[in-house]
């Protein structure tokens, strides 16, 4: 049976409601979770700044401390519930423009046997354009992938970011 699970999330409540699917497979099954944020460099869709001051031009540091804080507080709900259900948890949080790579790449370096992930982000119409990353991510990896399909019933409410204000 899988021992380490990784379950990547963009932070979309689509995605995290699939990532709480495998935290509780993870449960039933005795098997430990390595949870992944990736942002896209220099933007991210996922953010929604649009009530907060954000100076147009951030540095590379600057950048990476709010993909950082963004990751830990759309990830928090799903450590809480790892927590919760006694289930090992680690977070990674990473910026990549090829998400499907970096989640296969990071199963692979952290010796997960599974990748559960959503089938769909905040990618929206432009994965059905693009292809999504999911169906990349099952193109790629040489390990199973479990694909969980979201009922809109079970959506969540999308999570509130505090990061503060950045100047402008």
């Amino acid at each position: 049976m899988f021992k380490k699970i990784l379950i990547p999330t963009d932070g979309s409540p689509l995605a995290n409601q699939a990532a709480l699917e495998g935290i509780t497979l993870a449960k039933q099954i005795g098997a430990e979770v390595v949870c992944i944020y990736i942002a896209r460099e220099n933007q991210n869709p996922a953010f929604d700044f649009s009530d907060l001051p954000v100076k147009n031009n951030l540095s590379a540091d600057e950048y990476k401390e709010l993909v950082a804080t963004a990751g830990n507080a759309l990830m928090l709900p799903l450590r809480e519930a790892a927590e919760k259900d006694n289930v090992t948890f680690t977070k990674l949080i990473e910026i990549s423009n090829m998400p499907a790579s970096r989640i296969v790449q990071t199963a692979e370096e952290n010796g997960c046997d599974l990748i559960f992930m959503g089938s769909q982000g905040s990618a929206g119409w432009a994965s059905r354009l693009l292809g999504s990353v999911a169906a990349k991510v099952v193109a790629l990896s040489e390990m199973p992938v479990t694909v969980y399909k979201v009922k809109k019933a079970q959506v969540p409410p999308k999570a509130k970011i505090n990061i503060g204000v950045l100047p402008i």
